[in-house]
């Protein structure tokens, strides 16, 4: 990214250069200050540190004491260790240690991060939320307080679990793609919890944007059950919400972050204490103007404040428990005043009508002067501020320069941090990661303090365009963004006269029609690179010919006292002004088109690559037998659940000891295989098996619909194999921290952590390649670790995960060198994950009984190898009498609430597993004299001969009337493949009659298998109303009606 310009004047022209020409060759009007006559730089002797002569100001003394005074560490890392910048730039961050009224450099996002975990009792965080950035730094914070979910149906159910145990405050983070799969849990959910809605989302070119406004999220937001509350925030606001969030009395709120743009900029922000002051509901700005836009706090209201013509203004929520005198008082008139216009803002009608009976509502219950004059309220559909108004031209004040980096560069948060100090500045930093060009670009802003309030933007005009890295050069247009008579930087490692040749043609006439000023910053890699380049943008901002003794004290203060002088000669020494009006604009040869350079795309986080260990405080430790002895004889002086925490002369807060379980918080139970069958013959190339579970005397109950966890291990000879040529004793004992209970540890052998705890035949991802790549003793294969991990390596990595399929141990295996500690891999290596099977049985028909339908997932690799799913190995290889740890997890899979209302059941494969449960069921109601509606079952597979799952009970069901009508589907039985969406095709008078019923006739449909044939039976139920006669479009809308009563329903999977 380039660095924005904090310069002078540049109305004066260059001093005549040297052959090699530097900067500091340059009259001192040149230089880069804030404003003409450099009054307001920070370096200036009127404002921060030094004049541009570079000596000191009259105040100089004092403003290098608030400069230094307790901002950075005491002692630090020398610049040549590793992780010296990553300390130095987290040595500023919010923790949840911070101390209220400490300053701290980060985003307002990184603020409530930190906030939440010190005062909440616990942290909930979806995989969503982390995947665009919402809730990332938790995992930093580490302990038993945090919490990962999953986002899918029945999202909010394990939360409405813990909700039931909790006495204090909870928290959540997640975003608005999570709340449709929340909102039908909330109401089980009980007690003190904020739950954090980030309103960034993926969008389908996979790109980051603001997702507030799309369609349905203001309607859910406003359908929440009573008794939840909801807030809105963005930016320096989002810390005083806060604040205030976690001061009030108990309660439940769903907190709206607008995280998209200015709650993600680094600037410097107060940490802030719990605050009991209540939370303005509304914000208005010009209560004189006619027309009047109506909106939740959000980017789009931020859009049309900066873009608002005359004679308009803005009104937005910032709760939507708004106060009624402050609606009435901002939208309503005098009586000598023109009435008002009020345009409220939805994504969609529903969401603009929605919002509208809000605003309505609060309108009229007010208690106001029966004079005012009553507005004219419309709803207005807008995704975008560029629906309802022009673009303004925006030019933000001070500097602003724009840094293409790698991924790794620390130059940008540098900068943000080091001009952070100053006080009479106001300073701003953004960062847009992009996968595409394989880089990140930063977006600087120094301003006078107080005098910039707009979004930074990705395409943000600059007066500074700094590149350090050829690859973002190579894919990336730079300049589009630069300013008429801006700078370029371009520290790559070319020579002068291989500019002019490398540069496109496009960038050679972008620099001469816009007048750009280049210059060239020949600085090699190395571990004070960081600091050459700071003091390189130094000589830059403040036009000197040196480095000045202020801001030279300045730099060393915030590096500890550790500037070399050699550092700051190299910087100097290596910018040089180059002179592109000599350059000539290369013609294209005829008929041939120049390719041009894409622009910048959002669709990465930036950062640094890695994972952040456990506290030393939470590593695991080795233990030995005796001190598990110990703790099992005298339980009641060490720290077993339900007891305290006792100190010895030997040992502090010492293990407990567990019976074997899975490491989470779900409710388990242990159950008995009694039944394995395979149901497809030996000969045929799927094993699909039927498995049933004794559950008597477990307490353990089910509904129709539900979903079992499996917490599966790993396969013992593969541990063995595992331990034997890693060098482990499986014998040997591991402590670590029980994550169900704080303060208190457990114990185990390395063999059962590594079958029943650690996935370590799981898939990694580019982190644990990062972590792994700092253990690795051997040179080539720390960096092939790095590489793998890095934008770079994307190739590779995918080539290693999806074709090659790696495990953990596969990349223990192929690097031998990387050898971190058991200790250390269980940081680095997540727990196994239960999988959960639909269940497949009705307890009311089979009792303590738990039946499940199962097909082996196995491969060959590129190799030949074969490869297993871990799950359904570990279940296929269970003997009757063997014990099996379950859990069990709500489905969207549930029964009409009408017992007479039509079924249609569309099963693939294992996906017939529910339907078996529905038909015994009904079988069951009819024994129990219960009027059932007619069930329609559709199944479809390969053969029949060899996968008509439970085929015999099927067919006697049909004889016996409970499946009133069937359409079996075997594709390979024939040479024309037939499908189910075939055999509904060919029922579509029935299936319409069905779709179109009312009351105890109105028909549920559902779905369960792969996902790669929703689109052919939807076109298949879409076609059965059509064919009745009804129109394309409403057949679709009626459809999409079906699923919001939930009268459509999809399980499904990717196969």
């Amino acid at each position: 990214m380039a660095p924005v310009a904090l310069t002078s004047s540049l109305t004066s022209p260059p001093g005549v250069p040297t052959k090699k020409s530097q900067i500091a060759n340059m009259k001192n009007d040149a230089g880069l200050n804030l404003d003409a006559d450099g009054s307001s730089t920070p370096y200036s002797a009127t404002s921060t540190a030094v004049s541009e002569a570079g000596g000191k100001s009259p105040d100089a003394a004092a403003v290098h004491k608030a400069l230094v005074d307790s901002s950075y560490p005491d002692a630090a890392p020398s610049p040549t260790d590793s992780g010296y910048y990553s300390h130095l730039l987290a040595s500023s961050l919010p923790t949840p240690h911070a101390k209220a009224g400490s300053t701290v450099y980060s985003s307002a996002i990184d603020v409530l991060e930190a906030f939440a975990v010190k005062h909440s009792e616990s942290v909930w965080v979806y995989d969503d939320a982390i995947q665009v950035g919402f809730g990332g730094r938790l995992s930093e914070f580490g302990g038993q307080k945090i919490h990962q979910l999953q986002t899918r149906e029945g999202a909010g159910l394990e939360l409405a679990g813990y909700s039931q145990k909790s006495s204090g405050k909870f928290s959540v983070f997640a975003t608005i793609k999570t709340l449709p799969y929340l909102l039908s849990s909330l109401e089980r959910i009980q007690g003190d919890v904020v739950v954090h809605l980030s309103t960034t989302i993926v969008n389908d070119e996979l790109e980051f944007q603001d997702g507030l406004y799309s369609s349905g999220v203001l309607k859910d937001l406003l359908s929440v059950p009573e008794g939840w509350e909801v807030v809105f925030s963005s930016g320096a606001g989002l810390v005083d919400t806060t604040s205030k969030l976690y001061g009030t009395e108990a309660g439940k709120v769903i907190h709206v972050v607008s995280s998209s743009a200015s709650s993600r900029e680094i600037t410097s922000y107060t940490f802030p204490s719990p605050s009991d002051a209540a939370i303005n509901s509304t914000k208005s700005f010009d209560l004189s103007a006619p027309s009047v836009y109506v909106l939740p706090v959000s980017k789009l209201a931020k859009d049309i404040y900066d873009n608002q013509p005359a004679g308009s203004t803005l009104f937005e929520f910032k709760t939507f428990n708004p106060s009624s005198e402050e609606v009435f008082n901002a939208l309503t008139s005098s009586e000598s005043a023109e009435r008002k216009t009020i345009s409220v803002l939805g994504a969609s009608k529903a969401d603009a009508e929605a919002l509208k009976a809000l605003t309505l509502s609060a309108l009229y219950s007010a208690s106001g002067s029966s004079k005012a004059v009553l507005p004219i309220v419309k709803s207005v559909v807008v995704t975008s501020v560029a629906d309802i108004l022009p673009a303004k031209e925006a030019s933000l004040p001070g500097k602003v320069v724009s840094f293409y980096t790698s991924p790794l560069s620390p130059l940008p948060e540098l900068l943000s941090h080091l001009f952070l100090s100053s006080p009479s500045l106001e300073t701003r930093l953004v960062q847009f990661g992009s996968s595409a060009a394989r880089g990140v670009k930063s977006v600087l802003s120094l301003a006078p303090t107080g005098s910039s309030t707009e979004n930074l933007t990705l395409d943000q005009a600059s007066d500074v365009t700094w590149v350090n890295d050829a690859n973002v050069l190579k894919s990336t247009d730079v300049l589009s963004s630069a300013k008429n008579g801006s700078l370029v930087v371009l520290e790559l490692p070319w020579s002068e006269e291989e500019v002019a040749v490398k540069l496109t043609r496009s960038e050679i006439a972008t620099i001469k029609s816009k007048n750009l000023r280049v210059f060239l910053l020949d600085l090699s890699a190395s571990p004070v690179l960081p600091i050459q380049e700071q003091v390189a943008f130094l000589l830059l901002y403040t036009g000197t010919q040196k480095l000045s003794a202020g801001v030279w004290k300045v730099l060393d203060a915030f590096h500890s006292h550790q500037l070399n002088r050699d550092d700051v000669e190299v910087a100097q020494a290596a910018l040089t002004e180059l002179h592109p009006s000599g350059w000539e604009v290369p013609e294209l040869e005829e008929g041939k088109t120049e390719k041009l350079k894409s622009a910048w795309e959002w669709d990465a986080l930036a950062g640094k690559a890695g994972i952040v260990d456990v506290h030393s405080d939470d590593k695991p430790l080795d233990a030995t037998w005796e001190l598990a002895a110990r703790h099992l004889f005298f339980r009641e002086a060490f720290a077993v659940p339900d007891a305290k925490v006792v100190a010895s002369d030997e040992n502090e807060n010492l293990p407990s000891i567990n019976g074997l379980r899975p490491s989470m918080a779900d409710e388990t139970f242990l159950v008995t295989v009694s039944e394995n069958r395979r149901l497809t013959p030996q000969t045929y190339d799927r094993n699909v098996f039927h498995l049933e579970l004794d559950t008597a005397g477990t307490g353990l109950k089910y509904e129709i619909g539900e979903a079992i966890g499996i917490h599966g291990w790993n396969d013992t000879d593969e541990v063995l194999d595992f331990c034997s040529w890693y060098g482990l004793n499986p014998d040997d004992l591991v402590t670590f921290q029980n994550p169900l209970k704080a303060g208190t540890n457990e114990t185990r052998t390395i063999f059962q952590l590594l079958q029943q705890n650690v996935d370590l035949f799981g898939r990694p991802g580019k982190a644990f390649y990062a972590a792994l790549s700092k253990t690795a003793k051997a040179k080539s294969d720390a960096m092939a670790l790095k590489f793998i991990s890095a934008p770079e390596g994307n190739e590779l990595f995918q080539k290693m995960a999806e074709k090659e399929t790696v495990t953990f141990a596969d990349v223990l295996f192929r690097y031998k060198t990387a050898r971190p500690s058991v200790a250390d891999l269980i940081g680095m290596i997540p727990e196994i994950k239960p999988r959960h099977y639909s269940i497949a049985s009705s307890q009311k028909a089979v009792g303590d009984k738990v039946e499940l339908l199962i097909v082996t997932v196995d491969w060959k690799d590129h190799k030949g190898s074969p490869r297993f799913g871990q799950c359904t190995r570990y279940l296929a290889a269970l003997a009757p009498g063997a014990k099996v740890t379950v859990s069990i997890k709500p489905s969207v899979m549930k029964l009409p609430p009408d017992n007479k209302q039509p079924i249609i059941m569309a099963g693939l494969g294992t996906g017939a597993a529910p339907f078996r449960a529905f038909m015994q069921h009904r079988a069951w109601q009819r024994t129990q004299g219960i009027e059932v509606g007619p069930l329609i079952y559709y199944f479809g597979s390969r053969y029949r001969s060899q996968e008509y799952l439970y085929g015999e009970e099927i067919e006697a069901y049909i004889s016996s009337g409970i499946i009133s009508h069937a359409g079996l589907a075997f594709s390979r039985d024939s040479d024309s493949k037939t499908y189910i969406q075939h055999k509904m095709s060919a029922d579509k008078k029935m299936l319409s009659k069905l779709l179109l019923g009312k009351d105890s006739d109105a028909a549920y449909f559902y779905l369960c298998g792969p996902t790669w044939p929703v689109p052919d039976v939807f076109e298949a139920l879409v076609g059965s109303l059509t064919d009745t006669g009804m129109e394309r479009k409403k057949a679709e809308e009626f459809i999409e009606e079906l699923k919001e009563e939930e009268r459509y329903v999809l399980e499904v999977y990717v196969s």
